[in-house]
């Protein structure tokens, strides 16, 4: 369960009676009355956090339920379990993700809008030591494709490890990685696949958890039934994905 991250309200510092406070009574009276309007200003505010944060457990709780429970057996449940922990994903450029949990729960389907390659940046900095200034380099195209083909594998690589750990009843996770591109015959820009994979969890499981710096994402996504037409340099030639 996560946890409540709000900080409760601050007391109030309250005013203290001067030695005027103390020989005027009216003046005394408007002091006592702003101190105890601080004061019930901060009792709400008191109940608010303190209601924010019983509704934040209730759903919790419910989450809690929900991941342990209706997940092995509610589709309904699964298809939120899963939209929420997406949900929760950070990447570094935007990537839409939507699916399908099918049937019983046995089968997900995935399709990653990626993102494309001219969002990723043409020069890169280091440092001149000697010269004591930071330097500006440009990157060859094979470069970044290079680094662009291993960003677009990693997302795939990430999103089926999110389906099986959350799903426990999934066996089988179809993904489908798409960017857009000019059709060479219209000069619309369109929807190209770029790589397609079936991937089974017994296959899945295969993967060393505990050494992925080792992992290379571009050739474990092969390891399962993909359909992918790739260049070592990275230049993808559109595909036809798997079918659901």
């Amino acid at each position: 369960m996560q946890k409540f991250e709000v900080e409760p309200p601050a007391e109030p510092v309250l005013e203290k009676p001067r030695l005027l406070d103390w020989v005027f009574p009216k003046r005394r009276a408007r002091l006592e009355n702003r101190n105890h309007e601080s004061q019930l200003h901060f009792e709400e505010q008191v109940a608010a956090w303190r209601a924010e944060k019983a509704a934040f457990k209730q759903r919790e709780q419910r989450r809690k339920r929900l991941f342990e429970k209706l997940v092995l057996t509610n589709v309904s449940a699964m298809q939120e379990a899963l939209e929420e922990q997406f949900q929760l994903l950070k990447w570094p450029r935007e990537t839409l993700v939507s699916f399908e949990v099918c049937s019983d729960g046995d089968t997900v389907l995935v399709d990653v809008d990626l993102p494309e390659i001219e969002d990723f940046p043409a020069k890169q900095f280091s440092p001149r030591v000697r010269a004591m200034e930071v330097g500006v380099d440009e990157i060859s195209d094979t470069a970044k494709r290079k680094v662009y083909m291993a960003h677009v594998h990693a997302i795939g690589f990430r999103i089926i490890g999110v389906v099986f750990s959350v799903l426990p009843r999934a066996r089988t996770v179809v993904l489908s990685g798409f960017s857009q591109r000019p059709d060479k015959a219209t000069g619309h820009v369109i929807d190209q696949y770029l790589y397609s994979v079936r991937a089974l969890r017994s296959d899945w499981m295969d993967v060393n958890f505990d050494n992925l710096e080792e992992v290379d994402v571009v050739e474990a996504l092969a390891r399962f039934e993909m359909r992918r037409k790739m260049s070592k340099t990275g230049v993808f030639t559109p595909i036809e994905p798997f079918d659901a």
